[in-house]
């Protein structure tokens, strides 16, 4: 199922979707990130996130935690209702973005109603916009 979702300026798509794993990792380079990985009732699967949630700290010549890596990974976890990442495997979501089909680009995600009938869209830029990204 694909429906609309008005953000203002612009409309995004949204995709029913099942989580079928969740995780935060460090890349090769020592990166921070998220992956949640989803299949779509039309038989197609993604990855989304792989948002850096850390930043290079000049003085110290290396990567370091950032507020907006921590608000990011909070908002996450008060979206899907869960304490862990492990926790979201088999959470049906709408996962929210631009494109169809094969370009689908997702931007954020929620709840159904049904499992939370207040659920509120996370979309990502709008978190990252919150700390001037």
């Amino acid at each position: 199922m694909i429906a609309e979702l008005d953000t203002g300026d612009d409309m995004m798509n949204k995709k029913l979707a099942k989580i079928t794993k969740a995780h935060l990792e460090i890349q090769e380079r020592h990166i921070l990130n998220f992956w949640i990985f989803v299949d779509y009732e039309e038989g197609s699967s993604q990855g989304i996130g792989g948002l850096c949630l850390d930043t290079f700290d000049d003085t110290k010549k290396k990567r370091v935690g950032s507020a907006y890596g921590c608000e990011m990974i909070r908002r996450l976890l008060l979206a899907l209702k869960v304490d862990d990442f492990s926790q979201m495997k088999g959470k049906m979501i709408w996962v929210y973005g631009e494109g169809e089909f094969l370009s689908f680009k997702p931007a954020g995600l929620s709840l159904l109603s049904v499992d939370d009938s207040k659920a509120q869209p996370l979309i990502f830029s709008d978190v990252a916009a919150e700390f001037g990204i």
